[in-house]
């Protein structure tokens, strides 16, 4: 597809939309030069998005330590406040 204005993608967003979907890009620029580009997320990646997705770190994850101790509500205030 050619590149369309912005206020050609923001009058028929929703129809570009779907031809991005369907696979197609959609060339989004001024004066005919493409800024950007409207395209569908591979399906291995929107799965990712918006997510905290911490699967990767199942079984690396150690119990604490020993010699962990949980910080005081003055330490937790300095580096709040920057102290």
């Amino acid at each position: 597809m050619n590149t369309v204005s912005i206020h050609d993608a923001k009058s028929n967003l929703s129809k570009y939309i779907e031809a991005a979907k369907k696979g197609e890009r959609i060339y989004i620029g001024g004066f005919g030069k493409p800024e950007v580009v409207l395209a569908k997320i591979p399906t291995d990646e929107s799965n990712l998005i918006g997510k905290n997705n911490f699967s990767i770190a199942i079984g690396k994850i150690k119990e604490k330590p020993d010699s962990f101790s949980s910080p005081t509500e003055d330490q937790i205030s300095d580096l709040l406040y920057g102290k």
